[in-house]
């Protein structure tokens, strides 16, 4: 009789829960599928082909229009020219390839012939440019004012080509709201026959509750675990895989004040990429999120123990804490970070001094008081950085007072 009861109570509830899916349900499809359908709209009409259209004009200009005037201005050879124009011509080949790959309507084709007549004249133009340099013409024979007139010609049409898109968006989504009476009757029919599954095996769902609340347990450790795994990911830099910025202010807040109560030393060391703005110039930021890379996994391996931690703080910027470590030990310990990157021998013609990439650190070691600011010990480490760079770079400035 009580099973009957608990029964018959589960049934009203499942009654509830059911009329309250059917709210919930109407309530939720106004809202999804208006917001489904914006987006659907703008990516499907819109987003795409506009974002390989702009990708076009921006080649155009940052990979080709820039080129020639670094070319001309003697920053980049004939050779590296040359390079970069068949690169970017390569490059615009596929984006409008791309493009011209979706689905075309009559009425486009004669946007589209146009558009890609004057990609072929542009083509033609910068390959008579880069010809021009296999050559060793002088830059100078280039018009700047031909140049100029050209690329605005482009864009301009690939603008038009846009505007065009734009309203091919605009006019799906007019053909979407048009089926909106229909798509609203499929949604009611489809409720209709969830709440029939609902009623018909409510008592199957009974008889698995206790599997259900055992599945429940395992996904909740599951998701623990998965959040312990998202907070990890929180204090790690994405470019470089070791620790960031934000986890730097917890743990060094966190060790500055275990060695002011313990009273041992703690050891702060900044350091700096030299050269790194000359080495992006030359090498391209791809080259120098490498580097990055190289120089974060050098800083991480290069220290053993489990109380020592490398940061990125930001930019060409590391840091490094080192507790329980004397003064001598973390002299040490920076010398070998210094030489470990050295040894990388990773080419930086900006870097005059050695040809390849270094870092300069300034570091500080001092057993901290209760009443010391914790500031003081990185504008210590900060100025030491300076003085290193003062000094030539790549080298460590070292001291044990602030």
């Amino acid at each position: 009789m009580e099973s009957l009861k608990l029964k018959t109570k589960l049934l009203y509830l499942l009654l509830s829960v059911a009329l309250g899916l059917l709210a919930v349900g109407f309530v939720g499809y106004f809202n999804l599928h208006s917001m489904k359908r914006n987006v659907d709209t703008l990516y499907f009409g819109s987003m795409v082909p506009l974002t390989e259209l702009s990708s076009i004009n921006i080649a155009y200009h940052h990979e080709l229009e820039s080129n020639v005037y670094r070319w001309r201005d003697k920053a980049l050879t004939d050779e590296d020219f040359a390079r970069n124009i068949t690169f970017g011509l390569t490059n615009i080949d596929q984006l409008w390839a791309s493009y011209r790959s979706h689905h075309t309507r009559p009425e486009e084709v004669p946007y589209i012939a146009y558009t890609d007549g004057r990609i072929d004249v542009m083509k033609r133009y910068f390959e008579d440019i880069r010809t021009l340099a296999a050559q060793h013409t002088k830059a100078s024979s280039v018009s700047i004012l031909t140049l100029s007139d050209n690329i605005t010609s482009i864009h301009n049409t690939i603008a038009q080509l846009i505007s065009y898109e734009i309203a091919v968006a605009k006019y799906e989504r007019s053909i979407t709201m048009n089926h909106y009476e229909d798509s609203l009757m499929q949604l009611a029919v489809l409720l209709s026959i969830i709440l029939l599954g609902i009623m018909t095996f409510a008592w199957r769902i009974f008889a698995q509750i206790e599997l259900q609340q055992q599945q429940l347990v395992d996904s909740t450790q599951a998701l623990q675990h998965l959040n312990t795994k998202l907070e990890q990911a929180s204090y790690t830099d994405t470019l470089t895989g070791i620790f960031n910025r934000r986890y730097f202010n917890l743990v060094y807040e966190r060790e500055f004040k275990r060695a002011s109560r313990s009273e041992k030393p703690i050891t702060f060391i900044m350091v700096d990429i030299d050269y790194f703005k000359p080495y992006n110039d030359t090498y391209g930021h791809l080259q120098g999120d490498i580097a990055l890379q190289n120089v974060a996994r050098i800083l991480k391996t290069s220290l053993a123990r489990p109380g020592d931690f490398a940061f990125r703080l930001g930019g060409e910027e590391f840091g490094i804490i080192l507790t329980d470590t004397d003064a001598a030990s973390a002299r040490q310990t920076a010398e070998r970070l210094r030489f470990n990157v050295e040894s990388l021998n990773m080419e930086h013609k900006g870097n005059k001094n050695t040809g390849i990439v270094t870092i300069s650190l300034g570091a500080i070691c001092v057993t901290p008081t209760m009443s010391m600011n914790n500031e003081t010990l990185l504008h210590t480490a900060d100025t030491n950085l300076y003085a290193a760079k003062e000094r030539g770079r790549n080298q460590v400035v070292f001291t044990t007072t602030l």
